[in-house]
């Protein structure tokens, strides 16, 4: 991080994150008043693109759209504008990945989405299109008609947070409104694109809605939709619009999510959800009633541990960035870091000195921009701090800057050139005060704060755990009341924690304080294992709860057809009477053991009898033909 990173107007660029064929996106740095400091992500047009006027007018028209978007699933456009002859725009930075890199990433480890967390993920991005579809011009009050046209799992990004957000609108617009080819450019987003795209007809929301839904319809089956050997292949397929039954590919597929996913990929657009808000609200209707203890934290817990590494390394890469310093060659910023680290310490909060040791100008901000944070609050306060550090008068050349610190040193000047006792005398004043206020409330203050006292000084009792354990945030403790901390882990992790039938919040493994010598219920849930449940009391500080979950039992499928069995066979599997009627389609059957399936006819009394053995996820025909030799 020692290295002098490259200064773009009012930005530092601090690493390049992704490159294209068109554009190169960069990690940046924006630095406002004081120093403060905010993680953006900056998208510069590469300079051969600068070139073309038609291509800097679309450019200029699309961002002015895309800066009217404000909406939890979308991407922010904070600014736009050129700067070194290339054009740019500046975006809300999210930390995590996209979608592609998300599947392959869980790919590579042998995890998968579940079904909730798909249907979350996609119920997002509907809301994000329909805020877009429905966005209105900021300054005429008309609607933009905005329309994506490049939604696909490359332009959707979801945070280590859980946080889903749709990005790069107008600008997939403007690509495809270029006259000349980019041969490449849009490879590989052919297999998203509506029937009508490929047709080459006039497009509006509902391609949009379709591209979704191939997104939808791949995230359920794990496989791609419309693939073939070449573009023209993928785009033949496309017109034709074959889709493939989801509940064929995987039974466990609820039929309405089927009915749900199939409405969006309609090839008649007119058959199609009409709007985004519609495909929202029937996803989120069946998000709430199939799952309704689904919540968004255990999505965010399911991506932080999907990603652990990536995460952690890219929280301590942020930290170094942080500490950046963008200080050009020809000049030193030593007089304007003194005086705003000195300045720092007087307004109050505390401030990190990496943070603040920036120099604005260097970093090429614009002091009359409306978009500098405003610190005059604070900066009132700090005025008869200022009093006593008439140091601060010394470094008048910080004006010749011209920038925003130059009106604090402007005021600290002022200041010290009033009349009055000298600045030692001050001091020596505070000292008294201070000394006689500990005096007089330092005894009361200690008695305020015995958990502290008690863990900050060692104590002579080993035998009283409860003192040295930290107490949760937020809750204040009797110092008499002992809490133990409780470690929670099961094989596997990631199973949701219920502590006396209250959800936690926590997935395993965890820590958490219980009082002491207290009986509690401990119960585990994780998709795909049977339910957990245990009772102990907690005697000891340290105590650890292990559970090895038991998965359930796994499955394979079975299809029925009873050749002659009348109007009314009864089907037995396993000698259990089942209620559905035959043709049965895709029945679960325990895998790898032998499976009775039985059908009788109750009028006359024929009867067939077959045992099978189904492998695990498998599928098999079973036809049974009805006889009276097997019904003696």
């Amino acid at each position: 991080m020692s290295k002098v990173n490259e200064s773009f107007g009012k930005y530092v660029l601090l690493e390049r994150i992704a490159a294209g064929g068109m554009a190169e996106v960069y990690l940046a740095k924006s630095t406002g008043a004081s120093g403060i400091n905010k993680f953006v992500a900056v998208k510069r047009i590469l300079p051969q693109y600068s070139d073309n006027p038609e291509f800097i007018e679309m450019f200029k028209e699309e961002a002015k759209i895309a800066v009217n978007l404000n909406h939890g699933n979308v991407v922010s456009i904070f600014d736009f504008g050129i700067e070194k002859k290339q054009f740019f725009l500046v975006m809300e930075y999210v930390e995590g990945q996209n979608l592609r890199q998300v599947l392959n990433h869980l790919k590579r480890e042998e995890k998968y989405f579940s079904m909730d967390q798909i249907v979350y993920m996609v119920k997002e991005v509907s809301a994000g299109l329909d805020h877009a579809h429905r966005c209105l011009d900021g300054t005429t009050g008309k609607p933009l008609n905005i329309t994506h046209r490049d939604m696909s799992p490359q332009n959707v990004m979801v945070s280590f947070e859980g946080e889903v957000k749709v990005v790069d609108f107008g600008i997939a617009k403007a690509e495809t409104q270029m006259e000349h080819t980019r041969a490449g450019t849009i490879k590989g987003k052919f297999g998203y694109m509506s029937p009508e795209q490929a047709e080459g007809h006039q497009v509006d929301l509902r391609t949009d809605i379709f591209s979704l839904g191939i997104v939808l319809w791949e995230l359920l089956a794990n496989d791609r939709l419309f693939t073939s050997n070449s573009e023209a292949g993928t785009l033949r397929k496309i017109r034709e619009c074959q889709i493939p039954s989801l509940r064929k590919l995987n039974p466990a597929i609820p039929q309405e999510l089927e009915r749900i996913c199939n409405k969006a990929l309609a090839k008649d657009k007119s058959l199609r959800y009409q709007t985004s808000a519609a495909f929202h609200r029937d996803l989120n209707r069946f998000l709430n009633t199939q799952y309704p203890e689904f919540s968004a934290h255990d999505f965010s817990v399911f991506m932080k541990s999907a990603f652990s590494q990536m995460f952690i390394d890219n929280r301590k890469k942020l930290i170094e960035f942080a500490k950046v310093q963008n200080v050009s060659d020809d000049r030193t910023s030593i007089t304007a870091t003194a005086t705003l680290t000195n300045t720092s310490e007087a307004q109050g909060p505390k401030v990190s000195r990496a943070l603040l040791s920036d120099d604005a100008e260097e970093l090429g901000i614009d002091p009359n921009s409306s978009a500098r944070v405003d610190l005059n609050d604070l900066k009132t306060k700090s005025r008869p701090i200022s009093r006593l550090t008439p140091t601060y008068t010394t470094n008048t050349n910080i004006n010749n800057h011209g920038v925003t610190h130059s009106k604090v040193q402007k005021q600290h000047t002022t200041i010290s050139k009033k009349s009055g006792p000298p600045a030692w005398l001050y001091l020596i004043l505070v000292a008294i005060l201070g000394g006689a206020g500990f005096y007089m409330f330092g005894e009361e203050l200690l008695k305020t704060v015995p958990a502290i006292s008690v863990a900050q000084t060692p104590t002579t009792e080993p035998k009283k755990p409860a003192q040295e354990t930290p107490v949760e945030s937020g809750t204040i403790e009797v110092a008499s009341k002992q809490l133990f901390v409780v470690t929670i882990e099961s094989q596997p992790i990631g199973a949701k924690i219920f502590v006396n039938g209250e959800d936690t919040g926590m997935m395993t493994p965890a820590r958490r304080t219980v009082e002491a010598n207290s009986e509690i219920k401990v119960s585990l849930r994780k998709e795909g294992y049977q339910y957990y449940e245990r009772t102990d009391t907690v005697t000891q500080n340290g105590y650890e709860l292990k559970a090895t979950l038991v998965p359930l039992p796994r499955m394979g499928y079975v299809s029925i057809e009873v050749i002659n069995g009348g109007t009314s066979p009864v089907i037995y599997i396993n000698d259990q009477r089942i209620t559905e009627k035959p043709p049965i389609k895709f029945y679960a059957v325990p895998a790898g053991t032998p499976v009775k399936i039985s059908a009788v006819n109750p009028f006359s009394q024929l009867r067939a009898d077959q045992t099978v053995i189904v492998g695990y996820n498998q599928k098999r025909q079973v036809n049974l033909i009805l006889s009276r030799a097997a019904s003696q």
